[in-house]
């Protein structure tokens, strides 16, 4: 991000604050969010790309495992980058009903929706998220899922979603890559679900499931592979997670009356990010704000659906600024999910 003159940097404080205020956020400390968006926490130059590399119920002790049995790129990053040693996702219910019944998300589960809009409640369809607030700044994006729940997903300006191979998923995101310069890039990789048999197993470097993720990790050298043929490589972040952790039998599930469902992993590498190192705490929503601040754009405004109460409708996830290597490595987070699971005030 580029230097500005006093007077310049007034007018754009002016501007952001006026978007704080018309997007909800009247009862929280404006000052100290302009603080934080106007000291030096830029980017690096040039025009970033994101990838959100999401691995189905993928979790911090399986990709460890990985990492150490051949899972190279995994390893790479993990070595290169930040990961998260308490990651938490939103609740892992397979559906998100409201009281009345209601499910405004459809089939999509509620981590796959936090980590594109920010928030932990999702009171309606009318929300912001990660692909529109791109689009208002004129960056292209694309989001391919090898699931049908996926399809709900419609707001980037490509969508595929459906039974999809794992490579098919992150081939669609090199092709619009390559074809497009789509700089926001969500992929969501669905097979290795049919590989569960089990916690034991997962830890298992010769089980289907470990096979599963070395697959995964081949793809995700295939997609780096192509960005550095781009040359956008030295500009690119890379984010891998999970959507959500996985139960403790033997079936493919998540239920949210387990605990290990909620325990998901986060890693994030890319120029600025400190390396080979980790922080304590992190939650879904925190990708979205997390990927809106690579991309420097604009806040994210949660609910925009009038009929939600301002007092529900904003963003709560946090920016991780422990993760950048010219900010501080303390944080207070708000520990929201950890605080409810663990009934602590």
């Amino acid at each position: 991000m580029q230097r500005t003159g006093k007077s310049q940097k007034t007018k754009l404080l002016n501007k952001m604050l006026d978007i704080f205020i018309k997007a909800g956020w009247k009862k929280i400390k404006i000052w100290t969010i302009a603080v934080l968006i106007f000291t030096n926490t830029s980017v690096s130059g040039g025009e970033s790309v994101v990838v959100l590399f999401v691995i189905d119920g993928l979790q911090r002790d399986a990709a460890e495992v990985a990492a150490a049995n051949g899972a190279s790129n995994l390893r790479f990053l993990i070595e290169n980058g930040v990961y998260v040693k308490e990651a938490y996702c939103t609740s892992p219910a397979p559906r998100m009903f409201l009281p009345d019944g209601s499910l405004p998300w459809g089939t999509s589960s509620s981590p796959n929706v936090a980590m594109h809009t920010g928030t932990h409640v999702f009171e309606s369809r009318q929300m912001d998220d990660i692909f529109l607030s791109a689009r208002r700044a004129k960056i292209k994006s694309v989001f391919a899922g090898g699931a049908v729940n996926y399809e709900e997903f419609t707001t980037p300006d490509f969508c595929y979603a459906g039974s999809l191979s794992d490579s098919m998923v992150v081939q669609h995101g090199i092709n619009h890559l390559k074809k497009d310069g789509v700089r926001l890039i969500r992929l969501h990789l669905q097979r290795i679900r049919d590989r569960w048999t089990g916690p034991e197993d997962k830890l298992d470097p010769a089980s289907e499931y470990q096979k599963a993720v070395i697959k995964c990790d081949h793809l995700l050298g295939k997609l780096i592979e192509a960005l550095r043929s781009e040359n956008v490589w030295k500009e690119s972040y890379i984010i891998v997670a999970g959507d959500h952790g996985m139960g403790i039998t033997s079936q493919s599930d998540h239920p949210p009356s387990v605990y290990s469902s909620w325990l998901t992993f986060m890693n994030f590498y890319g120029p600025g990010i400190r390396k080979g190192e980790n922080i304590p705490y992190a939650e879904s929503p925190d990708l979205a704000i997390m990927v809106n601040y690579l991309l420097r754009l604009e806040p994210l405004k949660g609910h925009i659906d009038p009929s939600v109460p301002e007092a529900t409708g904003g963003v709560t996830g946090t920016l991780l600024t422990n993760i950048f290597e010219d900010k501080s490595r303390m944080l207070k987070h708000p520990q929201m999910i950890r605080r409810y699971l663990k009934q602590e005030p």
